[in-house]
């Protein structure tokens, strides 16, 4: 008997293994590039299977999974109408499902900051290949302790160098949401308003 792949957010996990029930949803992909937005939310309430469809995109845009390109969408419609910007970026995805929320404001804020250096680190190694980053530039930004000056420098450094890359942000609203539920509504603006991070 197949099970609903509850609480699982790696797509290629899911496609992987046949004791999972899976719904189709590569046509999306199509229609969101019909759209052709520069930036687009997906806003769906908890566990809805915004996670898997993130990584769905991730799996069929990053260049380095060109290989996998067959394996993962063969039984998909996509997979049979693939469009021309499949396995074409390097991705960034921040994924902040991680980032505790028991902490104090600037506990909170310096947390943020790690995850968002831990993925950039991440971004920058495994597209090495790709494009050539100065290794001062790595070593540079990685010392920022500002989320915000993080990602100013990190996208300034990709436009300079003319990298197309795909920004996918899963769990946006996850460490938000706990503030406000478990410290109040002061604190939960003071970081998300204009004097937040």
């Amino acid at each position: 008997m197949k099970k609903i792949p509850y609480g699982i957010a790696n797509f290629e996990a899911v496609k992987e293994n046949d004791h999972y029930y899976y719904v189709d949803k590569t046509k999306y992909i199509e229609e969101i590039e019909k759209l052709g937005g520069k930036f687009l939310f997906f806003l769906r309430p908890r566990r809805f299977g915004k996670s898997l469809f993130v990584s769905m995109l991730e799996h069929y845009y990053d260049l380095n999974r060109k290989d996998q390109f067959d394996e993962l969408f063969k039984d998909t419609y996509i997979g049979q109408n693939p469009t021309p910007l499949k396995n074409s970026f390097p991705i960034l995805k921040l994924n902040f499902s991680g980032v505790p929320t028991h902490l104090t404001a600037k506990e909170l804020e310096y947390s943020f900051s790690i995850a968002v250096s831990g993925q950039i680190e991440f971004f920058l190694k495994k597209y090495q290949n790709h494009f050539e980053i100065p290794d001062l530039f790595v070593h540079d930004i990685l010392k920022e302790t500002s989320a915000g000056d993080l990602l100013n420098r990190f996208i300034s450094k990709m436009n300079q160098m003319n990298v197309h890359y795909y920004l996918l942000i899963d769990e946006y609203d996850n460490f938000a949401n706990n503030v406000l539920i478990h410290h109040g509504k002061d604190n939960y603006q003071a970081l998300t308003h204009s004097g937040g991070f």
